[in-house]
């Protein structure tokens, strides 16, 4: 990957490991190689929808958030725009994403001392060996996150759920308000874990689709 490519993600906070080894394809890959070379190419019109469906969500994202980009890239508004990226409506639980580094973010969370109960519906193949850092607080927030993602209820049921008991000194940042998110640290520690059962995943389904008829 070039040197101009390289930079500009990892500055956005975008895990380029993951990205060049698992995420892209080796044609995905060479395609944004090549046209984004140079700040004079990111300028430029270079999104498409024909050489593959994950470096589409790439490049979408890419393009949709140009401008924050570039104050990012020039020194402005790091801090604030980097959580902006990483709550971007670009990215959906409906389908495969890249993935943010978070070592890169800043932690705006101010800790009290208390334990959380969180929960997450998870992506596909996601167990306690890879669990994501984001989690809703709320049941609202899982909502609001499942119809968002326009996540049929075939894919839900494909996905596990988790809950979870976690201090608040692991927290990173609060993440997109509507979804009640927050965003924990990278490797963070947790006290309980519990993937729901089939009466357990019942329990929160009913809610989702109580929660959707208000």
């Amino acid at each position: 990957m070039n040197q101009y490519l390289t930079t500009l993600l990892c500055t956005i906070g975008i895990d380029v490991d993951y990205l060049i080894s698992v995420y892209l394809s080796p044609k995905e890959l060479e395609y944004i190689d090549r046209v984004l070379t140079s700040k004079k190419d990111y300028n430029k019109s270079f999104y498409t929808d024909e050489n593959g469906d994950r470096l589409e969500v790439l490049l979408m994202f890419l393009t949709v958030h140009k401008e924050d980009i570039i104050d990012i890239l020039e020194g402005r508004e790091k801090s604030r725009s980097l959580i902006e990226l990483y709550t971007s409506p670009v990215i959906s639980g409906s389908y495969e994403c890249f993935r943010f580094d978070l070592s890169k973010f800043p932690q705006n969370y101010i800790p009290q001392n208390q334990s959380l109960t969180l929960f997450k519906i998870g992506r596909k193949g996601e167990s306690e060996k890879n669990l994501g850092c984001s989690w809703a607080r709320e049941i609202d927030g899982l909502n609001t996150y499942y119809y968002s993602s326009c996540m049929s209820e075939t894919i839900l049921q494909s996905r596990p759920i988790f809950l979870m008991e976690i201090d608040d000194s692991q927290v990173l940042f609060d993440g997109d308000a509507k979804e009640h998110e927050i965003v924990l640290k990278p490797n963070f520690t947790l006290q309980k874990l519990k993937e729901l059962n089939t009466r357990g995943r019942k329990r929160i389904v009913n809610q989702l689709n109580a929660l959707k008829q208000r």
